[in-house]
């Protein structure tokens, strides 16, 4: 295949005949991206940005599960935004765009107050709370609060949407009391929790922030 580089395998998401690009020793995505995407559930046509797009897997199975509009994935390593935009003109997907830049103030150019949607698996550790780095960079950045925070994840959320807007949003549950925090401050009001448990230590939650929404959340037990 002439859209893979060395070091590369291009994998089949089982879903619609896509198939996405991935470092064979880089960051790969994991069930919590795919969770994520399934999670999230616009109206058909609606436009969404993903944000910390990484491999861009969550952008590309939620607009296609989706039947979506415009898509916007931002991702700050070029290495990864390059392969995205591999994997969109493989798959021939003309409504998926990858802009690469850091994610904060990422609304001024890609515009404010503009999409219906906003989804995220940011860095799960907190910045400060680390002890040892990956030595792999790309794996360090998307694990670990290096290049972005979960503040500002949040609050550049609430730029890019509407009112009425939703942020669908991933972490281990130990960032849970995090997310609601942030949701509020940013006026993202949480509207449903998901637990997904692990035999493996803590839980993965996964939260959906209203902008401007009511109070009152449902917890997910499907």
């Amino acid at each position: 295949m002439e859209d893979l580089l060395p070091g590369e395998r291009l994998d089949d998401l089982q879903f619609n005949n896509l198939y996405i690009i991935q470092k064979q020793d880089g960051y790969c995505f994991t069930s919590d991206s795919v969770s994520l995407a399934n999670f999230v559930d616009c109206k058909k046509g609606s436009s969404l940005v993903d944000l910390c797009s990484g491999s861009g897997v969550i952008g590309i199975l939620a607009s296609a599960k989706r039947g979506l509009g415009n898509v916007v994935l931002v991702e700050i390593q070029k290495t990864y935004a390059e392969m995205s935009e591999r994997s969109i003109r493989y798959n021939r997907l003309d409504n998926i765009k990858v802009v690469n830049a850091p994610l904060q103030g990422v609304s001024s150019s890609i515009g404010v107050g503009k999409y219906d949607a906003v989804v995220c698996n940011p860095p799960y550790k907190k910045s400060g709370t680390y002890s040892k780095l990956n030595d792999n960079e790309s794996i360090a950045l998307a694990r670990h609060e290096i290049a972005v925070t979960l503040d500002e994840i949040f609050a550049e959320a609430s730029k890019l949407l509407k009112f009425g807007g939703d942020f669908f949003v991933v972490n281990k549950e130990e960032r849970l009391s995090d997310m609601i925090v942030l949701g509020r401050k940013y006026n993202l009001e949480p509207k449903v929790l998901k637990i997904l448990p692990s035999a493996k230590g803590a839980s993965t939650v996964m939260l959906k922030c209203r902008k401007g929404g009511s109070s009152g959340i449902v917890i997910s037990r499907n």
